[in-house]
């Protein structure tokens, strides 16, 4: 028995030194949330972006959520004084995220005190097929609130991944321009790229569909409810858009429902609509891919939401979209695709 006890030290050696391994090469940064390391992974942004606001709390009280596309909407657009109060801006995209998403992540912020005074969210196809409980049975999407709801849970499912000894140097020699971009994304959430304003003058081809999943809007429209009402009652401004979308990617959401899951939206709330066919969604130059805009693009977005001087009709591009007039743009939008 001595014997036993004097080597199990010994046996947890092992043990030790890979922990030690899967915790420094973190391919998700959950391990290092308040100082991310720079690597060709994608980090679990939902999950290091809430915890470092509710690390502070007093930093930020305006907020962009939405899909990894609500990433390049640059911060020079965004207004910095909210019926006479500073706005401090953070960018909370994260990749995939759905609107139970984001309806979490403002109920987190208040829960835990954060003073939310402005919210923009970005919605689109994505936001039609991607349900939390798809988000959260993947380790580079699952939320904070798994995280709440069971740490050691949570951890556990990360210490299991194996490590990548190619992340692992990469984590391990952040260049200067790593701990520039790392500054970055602890002062507004984005990567580099998403700070290029300039305008896009070189041609390029339309590329494939991004493909998108079947229509299923119970979940989506729900959460895009409860988040009207917990803005109302919170006093928080809200504004909403829908994605300028890639032509390709666009035509095929549309033969899946994106048309009726606009209509659904109007029902809950009032939104701005940058989806259908127009110079920027036809037009290759704009994309990065087929899904994600240029910030040049970003910045025309949030001028048409943030400028009363914009035409706001429901055939411009940010057309104000109510009730009202949501079979007019759905009539308008079913009328171009044919063409």
């Amino acid at each position: 028995m001595k014997k036993l006890l004097v080597k199990l030290p010994l046996l947890l050696v092992p043990l030790f030194i890979y922990l030690s391994v899967v915790y420094l090469c973190d391919v998700f940064n959950v391990f290092h949330y308040d100082n991310i390391r720079q690597t060709s992974a994608s980090s679990n942004e939902n999950y290091v972006k809430t915890r470092y606001v509710l690390d502070n709390p007093d930093r930020f009280n305006a907020f962009i959520l939405g899909s990894s596309r609500v990433g390049n909407l640059p911060m020079e657009g965004l207004p910095g004084q909210y019926e006479g109060s500073s706005l401090s801006w953070y960018n909370m995209t994260y990749p995939m995220g759905c609107p139970k998403d984001n309806l979490e992540t403002i109920k987190t912020f208040l829960d835990s005190g954060v003073d939310v005074k402005c919210v923009i969210i970005g919605i689109d196809e994505i936001s039609m097929y991607r349900s939390y409980q798809d988000n959260s049975a993947e380790q580079i999407y699952t939320q904070y609130q798994e995280y709440e709801r069971s740490p050691i849970s949570f951890y556990y499912s990360y210490l299991k991944v194996k490590p990548d000894f190619k992340l692992l140097k990469e984590a391990l020699s952040q260049s200067e321009q790593d701990k520039l971009d790392t500054e970055l994304f602890y002062e507004y959430g984005v990567e580099r790229e998403s700070t290029d304003l300039s305008v896009p003058n070189e041609d390029a081809n339309m590329v494939s569909s991004l493909g998108c999943g079947y229509y299923g809007p119970e979940e989506s429209v729900q959460a895009v409810r409860e988040i009207a009402g917990i803005c109302k009652d919170n006093g928080i401004e809200l504004k909403i858009f829908t994605s300028p979308i890639l032509e390709t990617t666009y035509r095929e959401a549309v033969e899946k429902g994106y048309l009726d899951y606009l209509r659904d939206v109007a029902e809950c709330i009032d939104f701005y609509n940058f989806s259908g066919l127009n110079e920027y969604t036809t037009d290759m130059r704009y994309y990065f891919d087929a899904s994600h805009y240029r910030p040049y693009v970003g910045l025309l977005i949030e001028k048409c939401i943030f400028d009363d001087s914009v035409d706001r009709d429901v055939t411009a591009f940010g057309g104000y979209i109510s009730q009202d007039n949501i079979e007019s743009l759905i009539s308008r939008l079913e009328e171009e695709i044919v063409k």
